[in-house]
């Protein structure tokens, strides 16, 4: 937040679940054996309603990626994992620091939950500004322990409360039986190395037990260097197209100990742990900072979750089920940037001119700790011809926040060290530490009629939360504004219905409430840079964003076809964007400087558009799927374009699988130039059209050996994404472009053995 003086409209959810035993996504649309992901129409699935239902029985837009499927596109972050979704986009910081958020019809960032087993992941933070050295990123699981990713389109706060305004990302990590399938131990091994970052992996699971207890352990070690793009030139300057160096490392284990205490009682221990560590070359030159000549960073990233699931199914049958879930998790990111300053002024400018050489190292730091608990209750029943399946619950969540930023200034030249640069005086914070408390109550009745042809499901979800930062003395002696408290409470309601016109055919509608209180950086963000006379203002008036999402949908379900088309308008109101005040007459200036920035509420956002999904299978092994995403956003308050709204995308893949198991494909992903931006802050780069190939094969040798090959890119094209452009904020006129495009043609392989 803190040095982003542009003023971006960005879109982000985050969101609590309930069950998170049971946490399942499942989509609506049609089966696969081949490698494009779309889950069974007769499997069961959770998230929709938070009770378990049929994939094919939900009025909501659901895909899913099992453990087959990954293991098969063989993705290195979450750009790679949704490539082929062409309603979802997960930006990468191609300077530093990856990907780092996703963004689902446009909403992005922390607007869109992201959770593993029920517990969410951490915030996303990016202090932005051309250092870029205050990034967090939401820290994605291990892809080898999945067994299952599943999203959730659309607003969700009905069920999920405050955050859930964009959607749901739900990563589901492997049980005992995953690995033991029917014996009493079993285990996995896996290799695997992508040329994309020329990233070499090593993976270990084991598991075993009885009807009573079973555990699980498993690990796994990557080692990688920078993702690949087009680029040629290797200066260190700002026209550097090549990547900037890295030297990558991630490392996790995952141990769960599941208790069936008896036919009614069943109890599930997890812990996860996740660090990764970065070593970066900042060979690309910042023009808005010329006399930063040559700069490194090192990021360390760490995130531990402990959970334990408790499930009641009573005998009596006075209660279908009772599932509650306690957790604790923390995550902490920690990054250094060493900058070299030449021919700089003698308090060591990244602008200004002057006879100095000077090192200077920047320090940043975020800390999340979330302690939380949830209990949900189902039962299903009928009144006379009704059928009911009535679900009620209760959140809760403490969240404590902590971010810093420090640096020491060594003028080589005067032989001088200073604590203080460009009018900052170190250490800082962006915003006082603090906590923020929400609690939910939520019921829901799915109402079946006419012998469940016709189902209606009305919902409502009443949401508290309350904001109190510390009296943080470092946050007070350099804020322009003191601090403040901040409480709000809302009633988010839902309906949605599901018609069953035959017994292949299906339509469903739903209208949803959302609702997003503004989060601590929103509301107490607040830096003063003397220096450049340009400062951010804390809002104690800050209202939450609501919105209002009409969707209607139809699948058909044939033998060998199913498709499913939907239309959706989404309308948000309050929306949070940072602005640039009019000072001085605005009473929120900060005295003394040329320019304030602040988080305000925005009239009105809108973002509509329609999506298609289809599958064709013929004999006598072949499948052609397909996926078509549009959307348009604007904001009506000013009447630009919403850069986070991608332009209409589409993918394709036609597989052949000979036996389960045995098989290639060959994937198309594709998307329209980029025509639709605001360009009041500056002009964008905008990337043109492209259509990418890749080609995939898998081999089981038997039941205990699987190969899976890939060759991404085939005919090495040049494009970009406009995610990444629109990520760094990357102008029409800055040079090497080139710096900014995806790899080229490249190779990965993973070998998976079984016993």
């Amino acid at each position: 937040m803190k040095r982003r003086c542009l003023a971006r409209l960005r879109a982000t959810v985050r969101v609590t679940p309930i069950a998170a035993a049971c946490v399942t996504l499942g989509a609506p649309v049609f089966a696969a054996e081949g490698d494009k992901a779309v889950a069974s129409l007769s499997e069961v699935v959770v998230t929709a309603t938070r009770t378990e239902e049929r994939a094919d029985a939900v009025a909501s837009t659901i895909t899913t990626h099992d453990a087959r499927q990954i293991e098969r596109a063989q993705p290195v972050d979450e750009a790679g994992l949704f490539a082929d979704e062409p309603d979802i986009d997960v930006p990468r910081d191609r300077r530093r620091f990856g990907a780092g958020s996703i963004n689902i019809r446009g909403i992005e960032d922390n607007r869109v939950l992201q959770m593993v087993d029920g517990v969410r992941l951490p915030d996303f933070f990016n202090g932005g500004g051309p250092s870029n050295i205050s990034t967090s990123t939401r820290d994605a699981p291990e892809f080898s322990f999945l067994k299952r990713v599943e999203v959730l389109r659309g607003p969700a706060s009905s069920l999920y409360g405050s955050d859930a305004i964009g959607g749901v990302v739900a990563y589901a990590t492997k049980d005992p039986v995953d690995l033991t399938q029917g014996r009493a131990v079993g285990g996995e091994l896996g290799l695997n190395w992508n040329g994309i970052d020329n990233g070499f992996g090593q993976t270990a699971g084991v598991a075993g037990g009885n009807g009573t207890i079973q555990g699980l352990f498993m690990y796994a070690n990557r080692n990688a260097h920078e993702m690949k793009n087009m680029g040629s030139d290797d200066s260190n300057s700002v026209s550097r197209t090549k990547p900037n160096p890295q030297d990558v490392r991630t490392q996790a284990w995952l141990g769960k100990v599941l208790l069936n205490a008896s036919p009614e009682h069943k109890f599930k221990l997890a812990y996860e742990h996740h660090d990764g560590n970065t070593d970066t070359d900042l060979l690309r030159l910042s023009a808005s900072l010329p006399r930063v000549t040559s700069a490194n960073g090192n990021e360390d990233l760490n995130r531990d979750r402990v959970s334990l699931d408790y499930a009641w199914t009573p005998a009596n049958g006075v209660l279908d089920q009772l599932t509650a879930q306690v957790y604790y998790q923390e995550g902490k990111t920690g990054t250094v940037t060493n900058q070299v300053r030449s021919n700089t002024s003698t308090g060591c400018s990244a602008t200004t001119r002057g006879t100095s050489l000077c090192n200077v190292e920047l320090d940043f730091n975020f800390r999340q700790q979330q302690t939380g608990f949830n209990v949900q209750a189902d039962k299903s029943f009928k009144t006379g011809s009704v059928g009911h399946r009535l679900i009620g619950g209760i959140d809760f969540m403490r969240v404590q926040s902590a971010e810093s930023r420090d640096g020491v200034v060594r003028n080589l030249t005067t032989g001088t060290t200073s604590k203080s640069l460009a009018g900052e005086n170190f250490p800082m914070h962006d915003f006082p530490d603090g906590e923020t408390r929400q609690t939910g109550l939520f019921v829901q009745d799915e109402l079946r009629f006419f012998d469940g042809r016709f189902t209606l499901t009305p919902g409502l979800r009443y949401d508290h939360y309350a904001l109190s930062p510390d009296d943080d003395m470092v946050y007070n002696n350099a804020a322009g504004r003191p601090a403040v408290s901040k409480s709000d409470s809302n009633v988010s309601p839902k309906l949605s219905a599901l018609w069953l016109a035959t017994d292949r055919v299906n339509v469903w509608a739903q209208y949803v409430f959302g609702y997003r209180a503004p989060n601590y950086q929103e509301v107490n963000g607040s830096f003063r840079n003397l220096v450049q006379g340009y400062g951010a203002a804390p809002n104690p008036d800050l209202k939450a964003e609501k919105s209002r999402s009409f969707e209607i949908g139809a699948r058909y379900t044939g033998d060998n076809v199913q498709t499913s088309v939907a239309v959706f308008d989404n309308r948000y109101h309050d929306f949070i964007e940072q602005v640039q005040l009019s000072c001085p007459s605005d009473p929120s200036c900060l005295p003394g400087l040329r320019a304030t920035y602040q988080y305000r509420n925005q009239t009105s956002v809108r973002i509509y558009g329609a999506e298609w999904r289809g599958v064709w299978r013929f004999p006598p092994q072949w499948r052609l799927d397909g996926a078509v995403a549009y959307a348009h956003g604007n904001n009506e308050q000013t009447g630009q374009p919403l850069n986070s709204v991608s332009p209409l995308r589409a993918s394709a893949g036609l597989s052949w699988e000979r036996t389960p198991g045995q098989g290639a494909g060959v994937r198309w992903r594709g998307a329209r130039p980029v025509t639709r931006t605001d360009d009041t802050s500056f002009t964008y780069f905008k990337p043109a059209g492209y259509g990418v190939v890749d080609l995939q094969a898998w081999w089981r040798f038997n039941k205990y050996a699987s190969l899976a090959l890939s060759v991404n890119n085939l005919f090495d094209k040049k494009y970009w994404l406009w995610g990444d452009v629109r990520q760094t904020g990357v102008s029409a006129t800055e040079p090497g472009v080139d710096f900014y495009t995806q790899p080229g043609r490249t190779f990965a392989a993973s070998l998976k053995l079984s016993f």
